[in-house]
């Protein structure tokens, strides 16, 4: 098992594998002593020399401490990477492998982040195995309480709310969505923005589709299709253009509806991704009844 580098060794490393020399990175703020200094361990850099070193030497901080673990991120990281990948579509086997490594690891470390993705894993189970939104609601409450007191909210805070925007009485769904809408667009040039905008729109989409406002849900599709035609994510893009179907039944547009649907069909068919292929069928039929 190899050794955790220190982030002044890390750093040491990057500079002599990219050529440069300790005089050549010296700048007014970070003179070559400190340099010396940092990468020999007998300093503890604060993190703005951290960040200097880093722009001297033509990195990023985050690339420069994913190199210092030996390419690789901690256990709580790996877990919320996995919860991002469950995407839009949600199904029991990968959601209960998740929960149980989310328990295997709140045994070793009681997480209040960690906590609240379980929570979340378990209320999105209950609303889509039973529909049964008061009964979801209760196990994430919490969570809302929690934010609701904040003036602002960060990366974090925007992903889980992307998830439980359910929590929310129908009276009070919009409102939620016009703050996400503008505390997620802070982080513009954040990495993974166009991603957690794109599950955010979506899942926006769903929840007023369940709370009976259709006539809104068409402008967070549309920008949901934009953010995965511009990451090339054509899961989420087909997925979208199903939802934009539900939509144009509702509107009554039967012909461009069906064609859409058939569309988003066909695709998850060539993809051999059977679950959603059902998933989308089942939801189709259940539009139908509802629109017709």
């Amino acid at each position: 098992m190899s050794i955790n580098k220190t982030i002044g060794e890390a750093l040491r490393d990057i500079r002599k594998i990219k050529g440069y020399t300790q005089n050549e990175i010296v700048t007014t703020n970070l003179s070559r002593s400190t340099i010396a200094k940092i990468e020999t361990n007998l300093i503890n850099p604060s993190y703005d020399r951290i960040t200097i070193f880093c722009k001297q030497i033509g990195i990023s901080l985050e690339e420069a401490i994913y190199y210092q673990h030996n390419y690789s991120v901690s256990e709580k990281e790996k877990l919320i990477h996995e919860f991002r990948n469950l995407n839009n579509s949600i199904y029991k086997d990968p959601i209960n492998k998740l929960i149980n490594d989310l328990d295997n690891y709140l045994l070793i470390d009681n997480d209040l982040q960690i906590k609240e993705l379980k929570a979340i894993l378990k209320a999105i189970t209950i609303f889509t195995e039973t529909d049964n939104v008061k009964l979801a609601r209760k196990e994430v409450l919490f969570i809302w309480e929690r934010l609701e007191k904040q003036d602002e909210w960060f990366h974090f805070d925007i992903l889980i709310l992307a998830y439980i925007i359910f929590v929310f009485e129908d009276e009070t769904l919009e409102t939620v969505a016009n703050k996400l809408m503008s505390e997620i667009d802070k982080f513009s040039y954040f990495v993974n923005y166009k991603r957690l905008k794109m599950g955010l729109v979506l899942n926006l989409a769903l929840f007023l589709k369940f709370a009976g406002k259709m006539d809104q849900t068409i402008k967070y599709i549309e920008t949901g299709i934009q953010l995965a035609t511009d990451i090339d994510n054509l899961s989420i893009k087909y997925l979208a253009y199903h939802r934009k179907a539900e939509y144009l039944l509702y509107k009554g547009e039967l012909k461009q509806a069906v064609s859409l649907h058939n569309k988003a069909l066909s695709f998850f068919e060539l993809i051999e991704d059977d679950n959603m292929y059902n998933d989308l069928k089942s939801d189709w039929l259940k539009s139908k009844i509802q629109f017709n």
